[in-house]
């Protein structure tokens, strides 16, 4: 009976409750790192014991245990994300990084990478350069090393004259540039002309020497000039320069009646001309060609190690009414030291920018030229870095959060980084950056992956003859992806986006920079940079010393 009462009894005892099922979600399509279309994208992956299943906001269909959505991904980094509530009420979820747009091979140039202008102030510069060299002991060591200019007999030899010039001489000349549609005019002002002039010879059997002098008040020479981009430099072309005396005067009053003084002025005269013409044919085209020639801002410099060449060719050269615009095209190498590989560089359709015609020089960096740079550097294996505080690299005070105080943090980027536009502020993106944290003898655990987006704030400043990109503070989203910590993935991710610094990591970018083209000769005083409405240029403008 006892025993009977006993089973009874246990009959009597409330059952325990099952335990709820576990759930389970995983992205599955796409995979973090991948490289998309613009556009309506399908998401599909697992999706086990949950309700509210959507990704990125979208209510998902799910159907023994997959689920599908479709949705929109807009050009750059995306973090898509997925989520589902379980039996207990929590939220489970996953996030894959992707690189979403066109993308451009990157063998080859950038067209358009870089658009300059050089307006009327760059235009005066420019002349001020030329009129340093056009100076009038220039003119007179040129004439007299030819001299006698004139030498001639008349009267069946009874008259020989003959002429050196000894000296020209002008005031500081000017140089005025006049650009139109197709063509740069040139005007070489030479104030106060003065040139002296030594005459000698024999008339009907007696010896004479004497002074003789010419002037003008101005020398005025004028041309038009012709710029073309051929085979990636400038060339220079001058047209027919002519030459205008203005208020020409002279003195032969000493030399004998019978000297023909006319027709030894007017030789003199045409020497003089034809000296002038000489030497701005000579000087002017070298002078622009070299000039414009030093926009390019092609240059080598190391950046962590490896050798990074940008080299420019200029593309095209455009005269308007309000100065000289010339397109570069840029190509770029770095030594590849890592694996990656990818469809290309993020481009952009580029349209025209809307260059400053005011600055003495302005100008337009493309967000292709950026998105190239930054791909080649990806590819290379400059972003994948290794700190530890073995070396001193890491710092234990990066590590507290994880309870530990040695251990070693590696970046393996699986997505090159993008500068994109959003609401009209450039910003870099940087998508899938696995994380992978090792702490021996941690108290919370050794080992922990997480895969890293990032989206911060750029600001391009001219600073010091430099363009200087210049990183925020980043906005970081975040997937833990392994852990030995004791906790869930969900569960991590939540503790190291609230405890871990990862924005340092970011600050061990630092910013980038490369020397901004300046005209030669001449040093950038001040420069500003913001963004174009085409919103896929950043505008310049620089003033010069």
């Amino acid at each position: 009976m006892m025993f009977f009462a006993f089973i009874l009894a246990g009959c009597d005892k409330p059952a325990e409750e099952a335990p709820a099922p576990a759930g389970l979600f995983v992205l599955q399509s796409p995979k973090g790192g991948e490289f998309l279309e613009e556009g309506s994208q399908e998401v599909s992956g697992k999706a086990v014991n949950l309700t509210e299943v959507q990704v990125n906001g979208v209510a998902a269909e799910v159907d023994a245990g997959t689920f599908v959505a479709d949705v929109e991904l807009a050009r750059g980094v995306n973090v898509v994300e997925g989520s589902g509530v379980d039996a207990t009420g929590h939220t489970i979820f996953d996030r894959n990084g992707v690189l979403v747009g066109e993308f451009e091979d990157d063998n080859g140039a950038v067209e358009d990478a870089l658009l300059l202008r050089v307006n009327d102030g760059g235009l005066r510069r420019i002349g001020e350069i030329g009129a340093d060299m056009l100076a009038s002991q220039t003119i007179s060591e040129s004439i007299t090393a030819i001299n006698p200019v004139y030498s001639d007999s008349y009267a069946w030899d009874y008259v020989i004259v003959a002429a050196d010039v000894e000296s020209v001489s002008y005031d500081t000349p000017e140089f005025a540039f006049k650009p139109r549609d197709g063509a740069l005019g040139l005007q070489v002002t030479l104030p106060n002309l003065y040139v002296d002039i030594y005459a000698y010879g024999e008339a009907f059997g007696f010896d004479f020497d004497s002074d003789v002098s010419m002037w003008a008040s101005a020398a005025v020479l004028s041309a038009d000039l012709y710029i073309t981009a051929q085979n990636g430099r400038i060339a220079v072309d001058i047209g027919e320069v002519t030459v205008e005396l203005k208020d020409f005067g002279y003195d032969t009053s000493l030399l004998p009646g019978d000297v023909e003084s006319y027709i030894l002025v007017e030789t003199i005269r045409d020497t003089i001309t034809e000296t002038l013409v000489e030497k701005v044919n000579e000087m002017v085209p070298p002078l622009l060609d070299e000039t414009l020639s030093g926009l390019d801002p092609s240059f080598s410099t190391e950046l962590m190690g490896l050798t990074v060449d940008l080299a420019f060719e200029f593309a095209r050269v455009d005269i308007d009414d309000d100065g000289v615009a010339l397109n570069l095209d840029m190509d770029v190498v770095i030594p590849s030291t890592g694996d990656h590989a990818g469809p290309g560089y993020l481009g952009a359709d580029l349209g025209t920018p809307d260059l400053d015609t005011h600055a003495d020089v302005s100008g337009a960096v493309s967000d292709n030229l950026l998105n190239r740079m930054l791909y080649e550097a990806w590819a290379g294996g400059l972003l994948d870095i290794r700190l530890s505080t073995d070396d001193g690299s890491l710092s234990a005070l990066m590590l507290a959060p994880l309870k530990a105080t040695e251990g070693t943090i590696t970046v393996n980027a699986l997505l090159p980084p993008v500068v994109v536009e959003r609401e009209g502020e450039l910003q870099a993106q940087m998508g899938e950056l696995i994380v992978n944290i090792d702490t021996p003898g941690g108290a919370l655990g050794d080992h922990l992956q997480a895969a890293v987006n990032a989206f911060v704030p750029l600001e391009i400043v001219v600073e010091g003859g430099e363009l200087t990109l210049k990183l925020g503070t980043p906005e970081v989203v975040l997937m833990v992806r392994e852990s030995t910590m004791g906790a869930t993935d969900e569960e991590m991710t939540r503790l190291v986006e609230d405890m871990l610094p990862i924005d340092l990591l970011f600050s061990l970018l630092g910013d980038f920079s490369f020397p901004l083209p300046a005209l030669y000769g001449l040093e950038i005083d001040e420069g500003a940079a913001e963004r174009d409405d085409s919103g896929v240029y950043t505008g310049l403008e620089v003033s010069l010393k």
